[in-house]
């Protein structure tokens, strides 16, 4: 059994030993469930390793423990290591309890205090202005602030968060707004400039792509589920993509026959002649 295997298998034991679902780490975290289960089972190469970090620490909160203490014990399990000397401390709160003094101790002294501090006055003016100014806060919020209150505010999860960044950090060839993927959908047969091919993926389970156009421009990135990404070459794509069951191609506009298998990676090419898979893992894969 490798130690990578066996921190999964404890990941499981401690969320089994508190009773918590598959579903409810769903819930809380809104981590498709294929990835809950891989990392139960020891899969940590189904998707590229910082999605997979960022996984897990999600799933160590999820389950009371403390994230920065799963890391450290799946970067020594990663390396073959003995992980079980790192503690887990679980994320709980304290149960101290504060002893408050005996109140009738202190009555002689906080009588004696309050006989020694001399008479104040307050200026009414000061209260009239703190009046004033309570006023004017709540006016500023009803008038201003409450109008706007009832806005619905959307959480994002893990994955739009991931694809997020790295749509970010993609080249400018690879962004695309709303407007213009819909007239390049309209437009697939048509040439742009000095390219001859055009690539629509279509996403119907959320996938991780790493892709080469013309051997030259390379990107990787995450899309989410009824999610769609064009892309354009010269001559030909090489592709890199995990959950390729998840996923339809279309060439200019015609769709491709792909044999992708769900959960599992897969590499291929597309070029003029269609989709071609080598015998042997290409560039992407060993990257």
């Amino acid at each position: 059994m490798t130690t990578l295997i066996k921190f999964a298998e404890e990941l499981k034991r401690k969320r089994e030993s508190l009773e918590i679902t598959i579903n409810e780490i769903y819930e809380k975290t809104r981590i498709d469930k294929k990835y809950i289960e891989a990392i139960e089972q020891g899969d940590f190469t189904i998707m590229p390793d910082v999605y997979m970090r960022a996984f897990i620490r999600k799933y160590a909160e999820a389950i009371n423990s403390n994230p920065d203490e799963i890391i450290k014990r799946y970067d020594a399990a990663a390396k073959g290591k003995n992980f079980d000397e790192i503690e887990i401390v679980d994320e709980k709160l304290p149960t101290n309890t504060i002893d408050y003094p005996d109140v009738d101790k202190n009555l002689s002294f906080e009588s004696s205090r309050q006989n020694d501090l001399p008479d104040r006055k307050i200026n009414p003016l000061i209260i009239a202005a703190f009046g004033v100014s309570i006023l004017l806060v709540g006016l500023f919020y009803f008038l201003v602030i409450y109008p706007d209150s009832n806005e619905i505010i959307v959480e994002t999860n893990v994955e739009e968060i991931l694809e997020k960044r790295n749509l970010e950090n993609t080249a400018n060839r690879f962004e695309l707004n709303e407007t213009a993927q819909q007239n390049a959908t309209n437009s697939d047969t048509t040439k742009v400039e000095n390219d001859s091919l055009t690539l629509r993926i279509k996403v119907i389970d959320s996938s991780w792509f790493r892709i080469k156009i013309d051997k030259t421009k390379d990107a990787e990135f995450t899309l989410s589920a009824n999610k769609t990404k064009i892309l354009r070459a010269k001559s030909k794509f090489d592709l890199l993509v995990g959950n390729s069951g998840g996923i339809e191609l279309f060439l200019n506009g015609n769709k491709l026959e792909f044999n992708g298998i769900k959960g599992k990676r897969q590499n291929f090419s597309v070029d003029l002649q269609g989709i071609s898979y080598p015998d042997v893992k290409n560039d992407l894969e060993n990257e």
